[in-house]
């Protein structure tokens, strides 16, 4: 690589005039400037961003670590949040991939503050707990679709309970009283809270939610995630009083479950009304008739995380960000 020196010797000017014109100092003809700028380019050298910080100039330089995020399409809608924000003012992100991995991160993170990065964010692919046991009290840490037991980093999170609670009322609303849920696993975050706002809409409506209904629809087969919905279906249409309305953990599922309710002879949504959860457009609008959901907000989790590095505001505070209810076709007046 070109260094600074090389500059300074094709152009025929000191080392020093070649670093006041990369400063952006004023004490330079602009004949020279120009010159230089064309030597630059021919030999395609470009300042390290680190050299240019430790000169005191303004820091430029987001970086992400994600987990799992540029493998996931719906997850990768945190990237292009990020990075929306990050051209709008004009900073560079830099990402790189953990993969899960402890060491990954530890070794990340310790790469990026190499780079003078102006904040790390830290971004996983589903909403869960995560253990830092790093300090980070020069450059700061956001969490996005994560959280630590104790606050010590800005938060980011979707508001899960608050989706669940508005897409349960809907059904509500249009005359559903037996409403099955069928969950993600029992364990994860997003499900304890959507759980949480389809017993509060309930509540809402002086129901009590019928337990039986809510049921873990995934499982941990090796190659089917789904391989217990058909028999769950069977049971749920067995019962005495089987319900009117399927709320599906996510949109993949709702299509599986589109399938077995059809499988069974039953339309949609004249007979049983069903609805998902994620938006995930290539399903949601392919389904037909089209699935009413609720988004996951991950475009705009990302654009918040990035307005808080660049802005370095750091409070440790939980920012919770809502999606939006979507409704389609796939639901009806009971």
């Amino acid at each position: 690589m070109a260094s600074i020196t090389d500059v300074a010797k094709k152009a025929g000017v000191s080392v020093k005039t070649v670093s006041r014109i990369l400063s952006g100092q004023d004490n330079v003809a602009d004949k020279t400037k120009d010159k230089v700028k064309r030597v630059m380019a021919e030999l395609e050298y470009y300042p390290s961003a680190a050299a240019q910080s430790l000169r005191g100039q303004q820091k430029g330089i987001v970086c992400l670590i994600a987990e799992g995020l540029t493998t996931t399409p719906d997850a990768f809608e945190i990237v292009a949040g990020i990075q929306a924000e990050c051209e709008k003012h004009n900073k560079l992100l830099m990402i790189g991939e953990s993969g899960g991995n402890p060491k990954n991160f530890e070794r990340l993170v310790t790469d990026f503050r190499q780079q003078r990065a102006q904040a790390i964010i830290y971004a996983t692919m589903y909403h869960r707990e995560v253990h830092i046991e790093q300090a980070f009290n020069k450059c700061p840490l956001i969490l996005v679709n994560c959280f630590e037991a104790k606050l010590r980093h800005p938060t980011i999170v979707p508001n899960d309970k608050l989706g669940a609670f508005e897409i349960t009322n809907t059904l509500l609303n249009t005359g559903h009283q037996r409403i099955a849920y069928l969950t993600l696993f029992n364990d994860m975050q997003a499900t304890l809270l959507r759980v949480t706002g389809y017993k509060e809409a309930h509540q809402q409506h002086n129901l009590k939610a019928d337990k039986q209904l809510i049921i873990e629809g995934v499982c941990h087969h090796p190659e089917d995630e789904f391989d217990q919905l058909p028999n769950i279906m069977e049971n749920l249409f067995n019962m005495p009083s089987p319900p009117t309305a399927i709320m599906c953990g996510n949109d993949k599922m709702a299509m599986r479950v589109f399938m077995l309710v059809r499988r069974m002879g039953y339309s949609i949504p004249e007979d049983i009304s069903i609805v998902g959860y994620d938006d995930y457009k290539m399903i949601a609008t392919n389904l037909l008739p089209n699935l009413t959901t609720v988004s996951l907000p991950y475009y705009e989790m990302g654009k918040k995380a990035a307005e808080l590095a660049i802005n370095e505001s750091v409070h440790e505070e939980v920012y919770q960000v809502s999606g939006s209810l979507i409704k389609r076709q796939s639901h009806s007046v009971k």
